[in-house]
């Protein structure tokens, strides 16, 4: 998969990862790098972008640092999925947000198990920033299945 093909995938990979908008800064060495200046549509009470919005925002950057490590995989038919995630609020987000997403598991395990169950569970873990302020984490239990 080439830089273009992960820019597409990440990007609008799904009808929901297009209506948030995120746009794809950096992927490559197991971390994908995701900006999200969210409208007023998918803002909250407050005025900052609602906890739905950022927990697809966390999905999104998680997804694109599976694709970082894993495109081979992908392209040969491995669905990646959420298996799960926790999730920290931590301040109310005011501006553009940036998604630092980190691959977070051993990549020859993931391999391994995906080849000899059809299934890999493995963390990612997401640092939401707007500035220098961390307004949400995240470890994403991501999944590649074979279906």
């Amino acid at each position: 998969m080439n830089q273009a093909e992960l820019r597409a995938a990440i990007e609008a990979g799904t009808p929901f990862a297009r209506t948030l908008g995120p746009v794809l800064v950096s992927v490559g060495d197991g971390e994908a790098v995701l900006r999200l200046d969210a409208p007023a549509s998918l803002h909250n009470h407050v005025g900052g972008p609602h906890a739905a919005t950022l927990f697809g925002l966390g999905e999104t950057a998680a997804f694109g640092a599976l694709l970082a490590v894993f495109p081979d995989l992908v392209e040969a038919g491995a669905v990646p999925l959420i298996k799960g995630a926790q999730v920290s609020y931590l301040a109310i987000a005011t501006g553009v947000v940036t998604a630092t997403a980190r691959f977070g598991g051993q990549e020859d395990g993931v391999r391994e198990s995906y080849a000899r169950r059809g299934v890999a569970v493995f963390p990612v873990e997401v640092a939401m920033t707007v500035g220098d302020v961390e307004v949400c984490s995240m470890t994403a239990q991501m999944a590649l299945k074979r279906f």
